[in-house]
């Protein structure tokens, strides 16, 4: 269950096309092109599939973020703390902005709230499970008794 968490809060994201000039601080994902996982091997890591930040600057031929993951070809993604790298844009296969998705977002906090609703009233934590309704005999609506 904690490691589909993750993949659920990922979930609350949208990705769109970076405009021409996109602010600072703009949350991005940047996939490398295969020239550039050999030109940023120094700055970011051997075989490198993309990374995600936070826009520093920008130019005409580079991008610099504040960099908070990177996600290698093979193994997990590892987190990063904002370090600054500069990436020349030819080196991008694609960037895209990365925007908290307020319907899906709204969409899983209701289904966190049933789930854990759900399992307090099943195991019966806090209370939330006993009802304590007395059984009263002859008063399931038969006439006949």
């Amino acid at each position: 269950m904690a490691g589909l968490l993750p993949c659920l809060f990922a979930a609350c994201y949208t990705y769109h096309p970076l405009p021409a000039n996109p602010e600072p601080q703009t949350r991005v994902t940047v996939q490398l092109n295969d020239m550039g996982r050999v030109g940023t091997s120094k700055t970011i890591g051997a075989g490198t599939r993309s990374f995600d930040g936070s826009i520093v600057a920008t130019d005409d031929t580079s991008y610099r973020l504040a960099v908070s993951s990177v996600k290698p070809l093979s193994g997990p993604r590892l987190r990063w703390t904002g370090e600054q790298v500069t990436v020349r844009r030819d080196y991008v296969a694609t960037v895209q902005e990365r925007r908290l998705s307020k319907g899906r977002t709204a969409l899983f906090s209701v289904a966190v709230a049933f789930a854990a609703v759900t399992t307090m009233v099943y195991f019966d934590i806090l209370g939330f499970g006993s009802l304590d309704i007395p059984f009263i005999p002859g008063a399931d609506g038969d006439a006949d008794q």
